[in-house]
């Protein structure tokens, strides 16, 4: 779990954000530290507890909340042979040329070498001809 602040719109469990990096008013914040410095650029978070301190900011209309928050679970495409329930495994993105599905083969949160768990299987998915699994995984971190 990492603690953070995010814009009071956002601070309700279960809202989901991913975290793209410090916008140039954060480079001088006081609280930079505890507010992005916590986040890896490019990373998806969920909030599960909203806390009841609040700061002001010049970025989220003015104010923002302390929240707990956590690396959710992500669907994503994977060969039907890697796809174990329970297994930890290095991620390596499928091949899918279809733009409906591009956010199932490499969807944002994740990156191309990640460990990975897999929590649980969801579907057969094809695209381009093959066939691969629709699996829900979280980062395991290292």
């Amino acid at each position: 779990m990492v603690i953070t602040l995010v814009g009071e719109k956002l601070a309700k469990p279960g809202m989901e954000f991913i975290y793209y990096g410090p916008a140039e008013p954060c480079k001088t914040c006081r609280l930079a530290r505890v507010c992005v410095g916590n986040l890896e650029p490019g990373r998806r978070y969920k909030v599960v507890k909203v806390r009841n301190i609040e700061h002001s900011c010049p970025l989220h209309e003015g104010k923002v909340r302390v929240v707990e928050v956590v690396e959710p679970s992500i669907e994503i495409l994977l060969d039907p042979r890697t796809a174990i329930v329970g297994s930890k495994m290095t991620l390596k993105f499928v091949d899918c040329e279809d733009p409906e599905k591009e956010s199932l083969a490499k969807p944002e949160g994740l990156f191309e070498g990640d460990t990975v768990k897999i929590l649980e299987i969801l579907d057969d998915v094809e695209c381009g001809g093959k066939h691969y699994k629709l699996v829900k995984v979280i980062r395991e971190k290292e």
